[in-house]
């Protein structure tokens, strides 16, 4: 029953969210046939492209269009290169998907052995030097770190390229170089907050009565720890996880243009830019099936986790 609410709540939110994007798209300043004709064009050139992309109709009857055709796989064609959005989308996926999979894998691979550490030593130096450098960590902008691992990894030590992208299929090892370093400074934001969360509960459930009924029973602190303190010290965590996903994605489009890599988030920069709309569209739902898709996928590890949602 669960996935079928879920499914239900997909289809409300992805409605919603794809009405307003295109309602405020069109409320910008600006004149998406000006973009591809220039100032130049004669009334009858404007016109007709005006005609051929649809803009003489009404927004209603615009986004009804729109979304007929969604349904059966069709997103439309951009008005500045004429292809197929789909296919840019398809194109482009691969890079950002590689890009939030790498960041999360490094926030959750450092907040989990960060979050132990702090909470098995609460209050103490190490508890006190990590939770420092959590705040620092939260408190700096994203594109602000970028910058500053750029200088120090690229421009400095010359370790990584810069800016650029390269893919799988071509070189795993220059694939990697080209994605480590905005995957580290999207994922440093997310470690922080992991690891603080974590720490929370942790030092909240080694207090519980059955841990302390554990200890008495001689079981060694390391089996504690990582046996029966940890898992039900994880529901927040996933929690964040999922609903983070929303931050990442956010993140995810200044990174792809700070580092110059070539996915969904630059592609929608670009086209708000030069009134894409139908590029810009076909962006916000990929990226809000992925969102409601990931929490979808969250309740259902939440059910695995703890039996006593999979009951209620």
């Amino acid at each position: 029953m669960i996935v079928v609410h879920r499914l239900v709540r997909l289809l409300v939110v992805l409605l919603a969210v794809t009405f307003l994007s295109y309602v405020l798209l069109n409320l910008l300043p600006g004149d998406p046939v000006t973009q591809i004709l220039g100032l130049s064009a004669t009334e009858e050139a404007r016109a007709q492209v005006r005609q051929e992309l649809g803009l003489d109709q009404p927004l209603l009857v615009r986004y009804l269009d729109w979304l007929g055709g969604l349904v059966t796989g069709d997103f439309g064609h951009s008005s500045i290169t004429r292809l197929p959005v789909a296919a840019e989308l398809a194109e482009r996926l691969p890079v950002t998907l590689e890009l939030l999979v790498a960041a999360q894998v490094i926030a959750l691979g450092l907040a989990i052995p960060v979050g132990v550490a702090a909470a098995r030593r609460a209050g103490r130096a190490l508890d006190q030097a990590l939770t420092a450098l959590s705040f620092a960590l939260l408190s700096t902008p994203v594109f602000v770190l970028g910058v500053l691992l750029i200088l120090v990894f690229a421009v400095t030590w010359r370790i990584v390229p810069a800016t650029g992208w390269t893919p799988i299929s071509l070189d795993l090892g220059w694939n990697l170089t080209s994605v480590i370093l905005p995957a580290i400074t999207l994922g440093c934001g997310q470690l922080a907050v992991y690891a603080r969360l974590l720490r929370t509960d942790l030092i909240a459930t080694l207090q519980e009565d059955y841990i302390t009924l554990a200890r008495a029973r001689g079981l060694a602190p390391r089996r504690i720890l990582w046996r029966h303190a940890l898992r039900p010290s994880a529901i927040t965590l996933i929690t964040a996880v999922g609903l983070n996903l929303g931050a990442l994605i956010g993140g995810a489009v200044i990174i792809e243009t700070l580092f110059g890599l070539p996915g969904v988030g630059r592609l929608i920069v670009d086209s708000i830019f030069s009134r894409d709309y139908l590029s810009v569209q076909g962006g916000v739902v990929l990226i809000s099936v992925g969102y409601v898709a990931v929490n979808v996928a969250v309740d259902l590890v939440y059910a695995a986790v703890d039996p006593r949602i999979r009951r209620a």
